[in-house]
């Protein structure tokens, strides 16, 4: 009964997917994944109900579909986070599953008869082969979880590059989806049967349908990543205790001479200087950071530059990056607000909210990174 209705459920989510309107390039993969773990999730009751005895026919065709989850899994991740038009390159991921289908050809090309007798003999003359297969699933099974990891550790740091605000961006749902398929891939490795295989998969195709099926692509723009400089959270300045001033370069920072270019880019000095006195400018006249939403890109706009020049400089004279830049200038402005006497009738969080943060535990967390302390505690020691 279990068994039919996990299979019931996942027809269910596949039917939503084809349902659901202005399909992503994530979304229709994600439907393709649906239909092949559907199809993998039936495969398995099939044998593990015996009805292969029934019909032997598809013994042999099916033995790939293990093949598919891990690049699904990878592309899937990949377009979700990046917003790029199919790439046919993506499709040499599925390489080794029309491999394994050829390698089992001979095999799968037996009358039913001869693939019945030969499967309740153990595989006898094709017991090195399973033994390959097996050892080709489970590396692919870890190949593609350690690659989707990555891929999304670079895309996490890619994201305070670019907002400056995350709240609403949460990465929760993706490393559920890796987890999950990690831990169906421990049961493939270390206690391979039909049936522990079959519930694993069971419960983590619904959790993927169900989640899936709500998820909204997370559009974001490349930015070039500078090299060889690290992001430091506070520079010893002190103009407020505790918080560095914004939009004053670290004493420790050694200018580098003035014809001397990035490595990356043909951004020179001069240029450079130009946007970060332009940068200070436009925050202390227009302060842009009490835009909650602000992004890089928008902020480049009003600058009229290119966002990979804008995240350079930012990069590299507050050693920063964009979102701890604006954050700390949210901050930083608070405080001064915190401390005016004609805004004692006001509550901190109502501060912080018109300081550009969009959440407690967002202006909290922000303001602990910059001080070391909560609000009301810097608030007791420093005025």
């Amino acid at each position: 009964m279990l068994y039919f209705a996990s299979i019931s459920i996942s027809l269910y989510l596949l039917l939503l997917f084809i349902g659901k309107p202005h399909k992503s390039i994530a979304d229709k993969l994600l439907m393709v994944w649906q239909l092949i773990a559907t199809l993998h999730l039936a495969d398995l009751y099939w044998l593990i109900s015996g009805n292969y005895r029934l019909y032997p026919h598809f013994l042999g065709w099916t033995a790939p579909l293990p093949l598919a989850h891990g690049p699904f899994l990878y592309l899937y991740i990949r377009y979700l986070t990046s917003p790029r038009p199919f790439n046919f390159k993506s499709l040499l991921h599925f390489i080794p599953i029309v491999l394994a289908a050829m390698v089992w050809l001979p095999f799968s090309l037996q009358t039913p008869a001869q693939k019945l007798q030969l499967f309740e003999a153990g595989m006898l003359p094709y017991q090195s082969l399973a033994l390959a297969f097996n050892i080709a699933i489970a590396v692919s099974g870890l190949v593609y979880i350690t690659a989707s990891c990555i891929l999304l550790y670079r895309y996490q740091r890619k994201i305070s590059q670019i907002f400056s605000s995350t709240d609403k961006i949460s990465l929760n749902w993706l490393r559920y989806l890796i987890a999950g398929i990690g831990v169906i891939w421990l049961f493939v490795i270390f206690y391979q049967t039909p049936q522990t295989i079959y519930l694993s998969a069971s419960l983590y195709i619904c959790f993927v349908g169900f989640f899936g099926v709500r998820q909204k692509q997370i559009f974001i723009t490349p930015v070039i990543p500078v090299s060889g400089v690290e992001n430091v959270d506070n520079a010893d300045l002190t103009a407020i205790p505790g918080i560095p001033e914004p939009g004053v370069e670290s004493e420790e920072v050694i200018p580098a001479p003035a014809k001397t270019k990035y490595e990356w880019s043909s951004l020179s000095e001069a240029e450079a200087e130009r946007i970060y006195i332009q940068l200070q400018e436009i925050m202390e006249q227009d302060e842009l950071y009490k835009n909650p939403e602000l992004t890089l890109d928008e902020l480049a706009a009003s600058l009229r530059i290119s966002e990979a020049a804008l995240s350079q400089v930012i990069n590299s004279r507050f050693h920063q990056s964009f979102y701890d830049y604006i954050n700390s200038l949210r901050v930083h402005a608070f405080i001064k607000q915190a401390v005016d006497p004609g805004n004692k009738g006001y509550t901190l969080l109502s501060i912080a909210f018109d300081c550009g943060f969009n959440s407690k535990s967002s202006f909290n967390r922000n303001f602990r990174k910059f001080t070391g302390k909560s609000p009301s505690d810097y608030l007791k020691t420093n005025t």
